[in-house]
């Protein structure tokens, strides 16, 4: 159960959109969390979505989050504001309107997010929603424990505080706004290494599709003026739509590495296949060694951290290629089921082989429990993978 606690009245603009205007068509949400060492991007990015802004059936509304130290333009506020986004030319300033002057926030707390996805529904009703969570990530943990993948999704400086999915943070910041105003179109993270089969079968209750990337993020994430003029000028878009087109966007118009856009209600039976490899692992040694080779042959996402992003897609295929008859056959089996639930994967040509989501395949003693028993690692109540990655030594 979600406590929301008790604060000082935001100080508020009121802005000119009607309140008794129709729905739009999209409302796109952007949780900007820059109370952190990616300060310098909140006004870059606040920037690029000005250039195309809200109107012609899109509301863009932000949350974003500044700290002292690391950037000084736009008149170096702090704290967090929320905005409705309104175009303009000016690459430097923000001109659109304030809506809430928050003061200093959690954005790591799950009532902040859960707080901003109610406001944002209420006040501006759309037909179809989507949520980009902004900062850094490191897939399924996202603790920040040391000597762990880089610190993940609202690492919030200020309060020494991060969301974490396996804890079940994001799901309890999700959670209110999924009983009150149902499931995203579209679930998007501009940060680092997101698309996991972990992060994915979390957030499969909250979103109907997820884009992310595989690899790092650059500087360039979304492109955030294309996306918006693409909704903006098509109106059949729906979010199958979206979450390829941001994919696509990220890696062919702004070069990063990897994205994919995963269909989260298809992915049921890329779990299904998961689970019953981990079956067949706990069943023999000799499928145990299979798997296991299956590993070493797979290509990971990351030098330091291959094994953490392991790429799902080629684990399958070399599992397929290994030749042990009942793990092959259910190996090619995953591969259906992930070209089903994978429906848009772009990657730059050294990542060609890249399936479109990662899964663990590293048991680090440190990170297990929370992998098994913690309270968002849904992947864990449904499937024997946590079970199989326990019994090796």
């Amino acid at each position: 159960m979600i406590l929301l606690l008790a604060c000082a009245e935001p100080e508020t603009s009121r802005d000119p959109v009607p309140r008794d205007a129709p729905p739009a068509r999209w409302q796109f949400l952007v949780y900007m969390d820059g109370d952190n060492d990616l300060e310098e991007y909140v006004v870059v990015d606040l920037n690029e979505l000005e250039r195309t802004g809200s109107g012609h059936g899109v509301e863009v509304l932000v949350q974003a989050d500044r700290i002292e130290g690391y950037d000084d333009k736009d008149g170096d506020w702090t704290g967090a504001r929320r905005y409705r986004i309104v175009a303009d030319n000016d690459p430097d300033v923000v001109s659109s309107p304030v809506l809430q002057d928050l003061g200093e926030v959690d954005m790591a707390s799950p009532e902040t997010l859960a707080d901003f996805i109610d406001w944002a529904a209420r006040e501006y009703p759309a037909e179809h929603r989507a949520l980009v969570l902004w900062d850094h990530g490191d897939g399924w943990l996202v603790t920040g424990t040391a000597g762990a993948p880089p610190p993940g999704i609202a690492s919030d400086d200020t309060s020494g505080t991060v969301l974490s999915i396996a804890g079940g943070d994001l799901a309890a910041a999700l959670e209110p706004g999924l009983a009150a105003h149902g499931r995203f179109d579209v679930l998007a993270f501009d940060a680092c290494n997101m698309a996991s089969w972990e992060v994915a079968h979390a957030m499969q209750p909250y979103a109907r599709y997820m884009s992310a990337a595989e690899t790092w993020v650059g500087w360039e994430g979304f492109m955030y003026q294309d996306v918006l003029a693409f909704i903006r000028d098509d109106h059949s878009a729906e979010g199958a739509e979206l979450a390829v087109e941001m994919s696509r966007g990220a890696v062919e118009d702004g070069g990063e590495l990897t994205h994919s856009a995963t269909d989260l209600d298809a992915l049921l039976e890329v779990s299904a296949r998961v689970d019953e490899l981990a079956g067949l692992g706990l069943e023999t040694s000799e499928y145990s060694d299979a798997l296991l080779a299956g590993r070493d042959g797979a290509q990971g996402m990351d030098d330091w951290w291959e094994e953490w992003y392991l790429d799902l897609g080629d684990l399958a295929a070399q599992l397929v290629e290994g030749g042990e008859p009942g793990l092959a056959a259910a190996a090619a089996e995953l591969t259906v089921a992930l070209d089903e639930a994978v429906i848009g994967n772009f990657a730059a040509e050294e990542y060609a082989w890249a399936g479109g989501l990662t899964i663990l395949f590293d048991p680090i003693p440190a990170y297990m429990e929370l992998y098994s028993e913690g309270d968002g690692a849904t992947w864990s109540r449904d499937t024997r993978w946590d079970d199989y990655l326990k019994g090796l030594k």
